[in-house]
């Protein structure tokens, strides 16, 4: 829903805080935050993500020791899969992924980039925690 609004409506930059964080529609080739790669490599890459951190958190729940930790880890890997693979799809089938969250001197994102941003850090932390 955001992309396609930023889509329909983002014609012009809107600052959202201060002069520092804006609303501006960018349509990017590349991977989370700008980050340049091979398009058919990345491609290939984020499809074998996928697949892996599937068969690898389902293959974690079974052998799964902690269960204390068990809802953190579903929840860091639905936001990471989920975004992912609308990411994916989107840059599948239209060879771009629309961003429209830009701050200032670092990167153009969107919410899926935010997301999976999160899930990763939380998945980190867990590991952290249970080491």
């Amino acid at each position: 829903v955001s992309k396609n609004l930023a889509y329909l409506y983002l014609q012009d930059n809107i600052p959202i805080i201060w002069d520092f964080v804006y609303l501006q529609f960018v349509l990017n080739p590349w991977i989370a935050f700008g980050i340049e790669i091979n398009p058919i490599l990345l491609k290939l890459i984020t499809i074998s993500l996928i697949i892996l951190i599937f068969y690898y958190h389902r293959y974690e729940r079974v052998k799964e020791k902690k269960k204390s930790w068990r809802k953190l880890i579903d929840i860091s890997f639905a936001l990471i899969l989920a975004w992912a693979i609308w990411n994916a799809y989107e840059r599948i089938f239209n060879s771009n992924v629309i961003d429209f969250i830009w701050v200032k001197n670092f990167a153009v994102f969107n919410l899926a980039d935010s997301f999976i941003t999160i899930g990763a850090m939380l998945y980190l932390y867990i590991l952290y925690k249970n080491n």
